[in-house]
């Protein structure tokens, strides 16, 4: 990778059988989290997409095999389906340790009468070995508040994360000048986070639309002065 980062247009478990086992600081990812709406009434928190209808996890067996020993991983998923993806997470020999909460400092509303979905959950792995890298020394929470993706960085993907968690994660899970891998590359988030902090990604991501929005918007926040481009996130 002669670039800060790589986004690849394809199936993310196609494009992981080329990367070399052993090769990567830490994966990084938020996929889909399998809750799409199958009704017809509108529900302004979830979203009906065909990609987020099943809960992908034979990804992570891959993610395990590339990771370094020692590299961590932390993905995103459904408050509800955190302990069917650490099972797995375990099943292929990672070791999950904590869970981390992002909490939205301001959430779609609520249609019904029930509490707005405030806090989203993810898990932090790692794979066997010696500890490759931890940046956040004894006193880093497990949890970070931001607001949802808004303002002059959000796109045109509905479930675009906002580039501040993923930026704390990655100061934590990968050294400086490290690869980091993102299987679902979206809008290019994490991408975004390794411009900020110094981090080499690689992004997979196989819908051609969101593929070239990442790419669109890695570039222009490569030609932008960085500190002015914080401003509008």
């Amino acid at each position: 990778m002669i670039k800060p980062y790589e986004c690849i247009l394809g199936d993310c478990l196609e494009v992981m059988a080329d990367i070399p086992t052993d090769s990567v600081d830490a994966v990084l990812t938020d996929p889909p989290y399998g809750t799409a709406s199958e009704s017809k009434v509108v529900k302004l928190e979830t979203f009906d997409h065909a990609w987020d209808r099943s809960l992908p996890l034979e990804y992570l067996e891959e993610c395990a095999r590339v990771l370094k020993p020692g590299g961590s991983l932390v993905t995103f998923t459904d408050n509800k389906r955190v302990e069917t993806v650490w099972n797995f997470l375990e099943s292929v020999g990672l070791n999950p340790l904590q869970t981390f909460y992002w909490v939205k400092t301001n959430p779609p509303p609520q249609p019904r009468k029930n509490f707005q979905s405030a806090v989203e959950s993810a898990i932090f792995a790692r794979k066997p070995g010696k500890v490759l890298f931890w940046g956040g020394g004894g006193a880093s929470a497990n949890v970070i508040s931001s607001s949802i993706a808004m303002g002059g960085d959000r796109t045109a993907h509905p479930t675009q994360k906002h580039v501040a968690p993923m930026k704390y994660l990655m100061e934590l899970v990968c050294p400086p000048g490290g690869i980091v891998l993102d299987p679902f590359g979206g809008s290019g988030t994490t991408g975004v986070a390794g411009l900020l902090t110094g981090r080499r990604v690689l992004l997979i991501e196989k819908d051609p639309e969101y593929h070239r929005i990442a790419l669109e918007r890695l570039e222009a926040w490569e030609r932008s002065d960085i500190v002015r481009q914080m401003e509008l996130i």
